[in-house]
Order: C-alpha cells, then sequence, then structure tokens
C-alpha cells in the first residue's frame, strides 16, 4: 500500500457543498425537506455531512430545477420515476441474465431504455404544459 497517496474526503460540509454546487446553504436545507432520497448524516448537534451519494442527488436535483425548469413538485416526480424504472430494470436484467445470451439482453434494455425516456418526456410535457 502505497503511503504517498493523497486522501480522499468522504463526507463535506454544507458550505463545502454549496459553494461547490453554486447554491445557497438554505436551499439545501429546503430540498432536504422535499426529497426523502436527500439524508445527509448529522452529528449530535445537527451539523450536516454530505457524501458523495448526496452530492450527487443534489447535482440531480439542481440539474432538474435550475436547467430544466422543473417545479420542486414536478422535480420530485422525475426523480421518483426515474428510481422506480431504475429498479424496474435491474430486476428484468438480474431475471433474465442466466436465461438469454447477451444480445438479446442488449436489444431489451435497449428497448426499455427507449420506453423509459418516452416515459419521461411525456412527464416533462405534463408539467410543462
Amino acid at each position: 500500500m502505497p503511503l504517498n497517496k493523497p486522501i480522499q474526503k468522504q463526507y463535506f460540509s454544507i458550505t463545502e457543498v454549496a459553494e461547490k454546487m453554486g447554491l445557497n446553504a438554505s436551499q439545501l436545507r429546503y430540498w432536504e425537506k422535499e426529497f426523502t432520497a436527500l439524508k445527509p448524516k448529522t452529528n449530535a448537534r445537527g451539523k450536516r455531512f454530505y457524501n458523495q451519494s448526496d452530492i450527487e442527488i443534489i447535482g440531480q436535483i439542481n440539474w432538474l430545477v435550475k436547467d430544466q425548469g422543473y417545479t420542486i413538485s414536478g422535480a420530485r416526480k422525475a426523480m421518483r420515476k426515474r428510481s422506480e424504472v431504475a429498479g424496474q430494470m435491474a430486476i428484468a436484467a438480474e431475471s433474465n441474465a442466466a436465461e438469454a445470451p447477451m444480445e438479446f439482453n442488449r436489444e431489451m434494455l435497449l428497448n426499455r431504455l427507449k420506453s423509459v425516456r418516452s416515459e419521461l418526456e411525456s412527464i416533462q410535457a405534463d408539467i410543462a404544459g
């Protein structure tokens, strides 16, 4: 094990995350209440510690709200739908992995991804219009 390997941080404070993402700390605290997927660790005094997974979720929320123009409730629905679809795809992939050759799995997943895309586009159209 090399001794000169740089140490990578596992947890980040709310201030560090807010600066990194170009947000306010109050926005992050508000999003914690609105999005159940965002649950940073807290110590006994209530100080928040975000891990890389939390930061990725914040990035998704930020992209949906700021870049795509979703409302908070629309972003919540989109994220919920994404997690449901991802779970369904994982289950389907596991059950079919042993039963079918790799080419069939690729084709099946490609078709499923296309249908997921159309579902997400229809959700976006419902929210926007």
